[in-house]
């Protein structure tokens, strides 16, 4: 799954239940250490794990130019 379909599924998913991407995130991070694969489709998880590892790599470089010290 690419990284743009996962992004729309969790975007459609977020919009259903009327809650904020983040919150969506949240919701789906505590609800699969407690009751994993019972709350959230298997699309919807995969398109989660899709994310948290694509989306990681995104802003892995944002998170190092933070941590650069500022040259002038």
């Amino acid at each position: 799954m690419k990284i743009e379909t996962a992004i729309k599924i969790l975007n459609k998913e977020r919009e259903f239940l009327g809650m904020g991407f983040l919150n969506l995130l949240f919701d789906i991070q505590k609800e699969q250490s407690t009751f994993p694969g019972m709350v959230y489709s298997p699309k919807v998880i995969e398109a989660y794990n899709r994310f948290m590892v694509d989306g990681q790599k995104m802003f892995e470089p944002v998170a190092e130019k933070q941590h650069s010290p500022i040259s002038a």
